[in-house]
């Protein structure tokens, strides 16, 4: 199932659905504003360090810089992502709560309804054309017999 597959849920399951996924994309924005300020911390260290000129502790700063850097990215990339998912299922949502969820599910119904009865007996259709087909055909000569 994708993330973006609400069409099997009743309406108030897929809104809570959707729901959980904009909780998400919220935190998600949370984390990469926290992330933009622990980048921003670590390139003005990085900067003092060096205006200091101590290369050693500046090396270490520069480091940390690439940890947040690289944490900050995969949570933009993660924050663009859940946009994209969260603008689909809006619009999925809107459209199943316009149609209604689907009362009956046709395909398992048929599945049901097969176990129950089993499966059809194509030799019984095939002899009913057959005998139908026969008393077509005496019908026929019947009637040009008395004709």
């Amino acid at each position: 199932m994708l993330d973006t597959d609400i069409e099997g849920l009743d309406p108030k399951q897929a809104t809570e659905y959707v729901l959980a996924f904009i909780t998400t994309l919220k935190q998600t924005e949370k984390s990469v504003a926290a992330a933009q300020e622990d980048t921003n911390l670590w390139t003005r260290r990085v900067t003092l360090a060096r205006s200091r000129g101590d290369e050693a502790l500046a090396a270490q700063a520069q480091a940390r810089l690439s940890d947040t850097t690289a944490k900050q990215a995969a949570l933009e990339a993660e924050l663009a992502d859940l946009k994209a998912k969260v603008a689909v299922l809006k619009e999925k949502l809107a459209r199943l709560r316009m149609t209604g969820a689907r009362l009956v599910d046709a395909d398992l119904l048929l599945a049901q309804l097969e176990m129950l009865v089993g499966p059809k007996d194509a030799l019984a259709d095939t002899m009913k054309r057959e005998e139908a087909s026969s008393a077509l055909d005496d019908l026929k000569k019947k009637m040009q017999g008395s004709a």
